[in-house]
């Protein structure tokens, strides 16, 4: 049946809202006027929702003051007006910004990690680790109060309940596959029924569509709009044209991810008002305190640049800690002058046609969020009209909350008329906090074909590799899956049928043709045509015209079959997603469901449209298959074979083996583990097994299939060691679990962790593999004791708590004499403590006031090797530019005035005091390895269990 209702929820960074379309009535658009606590107590429809998450406490506020008519308790969590209002005045209770910590890489999405910056033994006010919510849980509050109050309001219609109707929600045009996964994610959570996804800049463009009934005759055939979206939380551009016929539009370019918005100029802010403050108290805000003046700064700018004219001036007050509230209060205001300076020349400065943004570290770190790197939004937006060649703009549709003030449109507007010499319009907007949510309830007639559509043809025709029957020799082929011009929304299938290949390692290569105009389906020959120039510093070879994109490299399961007989459906979604669909042959009277495999690639990521050049991963050497041969035979052969199979792979290979490539290491553990059986043979087959497969794989991560490969070694690990009396297997066995920590998963980090811990500490354990303390039992020497030390540091994704337990337990030992004679014990511990992991989330990083009472500790003992010191100490204090991860100012001076006098103590202060980039050599150090030849970790892998 089809749904009455049409609804778009527009899913803000800062304000949420929703819109729809009665269906049964005609088309009109409407606003739903959210129900939510407008104040203790107090229920009343608002057109936005807050987008603020509040988690009460105990004797936060009774529990009438937050109860709903909706439901029976009670909330744990609640959104809206009050949450807004409580969080000025207990911002530890506070989440913000959920949205952009949606597509933070750096952070497990899916672990309760908000608010953020509060850590274990944190006092007043902050939220038990148990209250925590994940970004997609905060989401999902948002949503579900949107679902709850619709059903609320409509609770008289039984055919108008929400998990029945029509959805779409709005996401940034620049959100990446994982944050748009992430928004299905939390929308499936609060109990909507399947929903499409709009971005937001194209929904923005359908409200002045709808809004406007003569839309045609207010623009030309082939003019162009630049849709100019600065959020709460990020900047999107996107450019329609009109089509030549002039009654149809097209959206031509789409801007890059910028985590850039109101969020960094609230955080602007506050670090002007603290400069002010700190001046007048001596001591800069802690972590809660700052959550705070960013709130106040975020109310006092909207207050100020809300429009009232006469509003000049606005008060910022941030409450005290401890026992001394009241007379800890912290005052500052704000000015109008101030608010509008710091946008203008921060934000919005008048720039260059040619300039471009600068490409550092990343800006703002201090609510943990990687915000760009450059502030200037009309840096980016040069960048991104230089990038595409749009041509002249003629006029701008502005959206999003942050381009409320006239003085911020009308900048953009010169901006642009200096850059092309003609000055564009603005296309005007009733309601512009509304507009993306009566978009995409627009859309939602559109795709009843009920109104315009915004079409988004690919520029690019799309092919997929296939292996063709053909003799020795044959040249590749490539099917057409999509056609040049295709339309963004369109489905289509391929009458070929075609042979997955399942359970096993495979490598699906898109291609892509800016010239060719083959039809869905046909098959080509991958080298034939002629040469392209595919964008600027384009890579096609010389004797084709079809451009190889980054592949996707993946294992498929099917249960006990190794090919299926397939079909291809090939979808371009509304978001550039090009999603293939293997669909199993059957007959037509079967009543099973046949089974149905995804794959999706990135149309616009993939098509040299980004900022930054796809580097190219280095092939493996070209005697790679003789060295595959040499390790297979060698584990056969056993003896005086495989004690001679470094020094001849090696030889083959023209290098040390610390020069191996990432590509020819992992073809060579590959070969290993082939042969993985033959470890059972003997101690000398195992040790050298795991020593040279760990040497193989480290760190885990980093190349394609890696993923598929950790767990490879996972079985080996639930196999355990074979000759385990023999001290160098069990060496081995540790090494290569540190080696190889980066691709295990949190939980299979535990239960390594689970298995070493009973060597170092009594009664402990991360609670996931109890079942092995027999283990406990066991005497290991002084040096497999130190590697076990190495890999449990080397965990990063091991819960917190347990990190404490061990770096308890390593302070204890530095606190002798002997404890300090043993190297590992400091750079395990400065491991475990480390500001800034190697590989692993943020969110598991011991926390700041925990490592700075072990630093008081380390800092009043002699050491036997000072000049071994500076950069252990460096990892335990180093600069993040996160306030929560920092440690406090008074700590951080401490132990820069101690390194600074260690021999290499330069360096190490540098580390402390700024925020700047490991070198490799002290990578390498802090790895406690070395890395494959052309391989860098970078931290932030959520790590979610395999």
């Amino acid at each position: 049946m089809t749904a009455r209702y049409v609804i778009g929820v527009d899913l803000g960074t800062t304000n949420s809202a929703v819109a729809y379309v009665d269906t049964r009535a005609g088309t009109q658009l409407r606003v739903f006027e959210v129900p939510q606590l407008v104040g203790a107590g107090l229920v009343g429809p608002r057109r936005q929702l807050p987008s603020f998450v509040y988690l009460p406490g105990e004797h936060d506020l009774a529990s009438h003051e937050i109860k709903l008519p909706w439901r029976p308790e009670p909330p744990r969590a609640f959104v809206g007006e009050l949450a807004r209002a409580q969080g000025a005045r207990v911002a530890s209770r506070m989440i913000a910004s959920a949205k952009s910590w949606l597509c933070h890489p750096g952070v497990d999405r899916q672990a309760a990690i908000l608010p953020w910056g509060q850590a274990e033994g944190d006092d007043e006010g902050a939220v038990p680790a148990g209250r925590k919510l994940s970004p997609v849980a905060a989401q999902a509050q948002v949503l579900a109060h949107i679902r709850e109050a619709w059903d609320w309001e409509h609770r008289d219609q039984p055919d108008a309940s929400f998990a029945d109707q029509e959805v779409a929600i709005t996401v940034p045009a620049s959100f990446d596959e994982a944050a748009r996964e992430l928004t299905l994610a939390a929308a499936q959570a609060a109990g909507y029924p399947p929903v499409v996804l709009l971005e937001e800049p194209q929904a923005a463009f359908y409200a002045w569509i709808a809004e406007h009934a003569i839309a045609r005759r207010q623009l030309a055939a082939g003019d162009r709009v630049l849709v100019f979206d600065v959020g709460g939380g990020t900047t999107d551009f996107t450019v329609i044209a009109v089509d030549a016929a002039g009654d149809g539009f097209e959206r031509t370019a789409v801007g890059d991810h910028l985590l850039l918005g109101g969020d960094n100029v609230d955080l602007t802010l506050a670090k002007i008002v603290e400069q002010r403050l700190v001046a007048r108290t001596g001591k800069k805000l802690d972590a809660l305190q700052w959550h705070g003046l960013v709130h106040a700064c975020r109310l006092g700018k909207e207050a100020l640049l809300g429009g009232d004219a006469s509003t000049t001036t606005h008060p910022v007050v941030v409450a005290g800690r401890g026992s001394k509230l009241i007379g800890g209060t912290l005052r500052d205001e704000l000015t109008r002058d101030e608010v509008e300076r710091v946008l203008l020349d921060g934000f919005f400065p008048l720039v260059a046609a040619d300039a471009t943004p600068s490409r550092g570290r990343g800006g703002l770190h201090e609510f943990g969020l990687p915000y760009a790197a450059d502030a200037a939004v009309t840096r980016h937006l040069a960048s991104f009209l230089a990038r595409h060649q749009v041509g002249p703009i003629r006029a701008v549709l502005f959206n999003g909350g942050a381009m409320t003030p006239a003085a911020l449109r009308q900048r953009v507007l010169d901006q642009v008329e200096r850059w092309q010499g003609a000055a564009p319009r603005e296309l005007p907007t009733e309601a512009p906090e509304l507009a993306v949510a009566l978009g995409a309830a627009y859309f939602g007639l559109v795709r009843r074909g009920l109104a315009t559509r915004i079409r988004g043809g690919t520029a690019r025709a799309f092919y997929v590799g296939v292996e063709h029957d053909a003799g020795a020799g044959a040249t590749r082929k490539a099917v057409c899956v999509a056609p040049k011009g295709l339309d963004e929304g369109a489905q289509v299938e391929l009458e070929h049928e075609f042979v997955l290949v399942t359970n096993r390692p495979v490598s699906f290569k898109l291609y892509s043709s800016t010239s060719r105009r083959d039809a869905l389906g046909a098959v080509v020959a991958v080298g034939d045509g002629r040469a392209e120039i595919v964008d600027a510093g384009g890579g096609a070879d010389a004797d084709t015209d079809l451009l190889e994109l980054p592949p996707i490299v993946t294992v498929l399961r099917a249960r006990g079959r190794g090919q299926v007989a397939v079909r291809l459906v090939a979808h371009i979604s509304e978001l550039g997603m090009l999603e293939l669909a293997c669909v199993e042959r059957q007959a037509a009277a079967d009543a099973v469901a046949p089974e149905r495999w995804r794959l999706a690639f990135d149309l616009r990521g993939g098509s040299g449209g980004g900022d930054g050049e796809a580097t190219p991963t280095a092939p493996p050497h070209p005697r790679a298959d003789d060295a595959r041969a040499l390790v297979a035979a060698s584990f056969m052969a056993g003896g005086d074979s495989l004690a001679a199979l470094v020094r001849e792979l090696e030889t083959l290979l023209e290098g040390r083996r610390d020069e191996w490539s990432t590509a020819t290491a992992r073809v060579l553990f590959d070969a290993l583990m082939g042969c993985a059986a033959e470890r059972k043979r003997s101690a000398d087959h195992e040790q050298r097994w795991l020593g040279l497969a760990g040497f193989c794989l480290r760190p885990g991560v980093g190349a394609q299939l890696d993923a598929w490969r950790a767990r490879q070694m996972w079985g080996v690990f639930n196999e355990g060691i074979v000759h385990g009396k023999s001290e160098p297997v069990r060496l081995a066995w540790w090494i290569v679990w540190r080696r190889i920590a980066g691709g295990l998963s949190k939980g299979q980090q535990e239960q390594v962790f689970d298995r070493i811990a009973p060597a170092l500490i009594a009664g402990s354990g991360t609670g996931a593999g109890k079942q092995l303390k027999r283990l406990a039992e066991i005497k290991p020497s002084r040096q497999e004791l130190a590697e076990m030390i190495r890999t449990l540091a080397s965990l990063e994704r091991a819960p917190v708590g347990a990190k404490l337990k061990a770096g308890d337990e390593l302070v204890q030992r530095l606190g002798s004499p002997k404890g300090r004679q043993e190297p590992v014990h400091l750079w395990a511990l400065a491991r475990l403590g480390a500001r800034a992991p190697l590989y692993g989330p943020i969110n598991t990083v011991v926390p700041a006031s925990k490592v700075a009472a072990w630093l008081g500790a380390l800092l009043a003992w002699d050491w036997p090797e000072p000049d071994k010191l500076a950069f252990p100490l460096a990892q335990l204090g180093r600069r993040t530019g996160d306030r929560s991860r920092d440690l406090d100012d008074d700590t951080r001076a401490r132990l820069t005035a101690y390194v600074r006098a260690l021999p290499g103590g330069e360096r190490a202060a540098v580390l402390i005091e700024q925020v700047v980039a490991l070198e490799d050599r002290e990578e390498r150090v802090a790895f406690g390895d070395s890395l494959p030849s052309g391989l860098r970790l970078v931290a932030g892998a959520d790590g979610d269990d395999a």
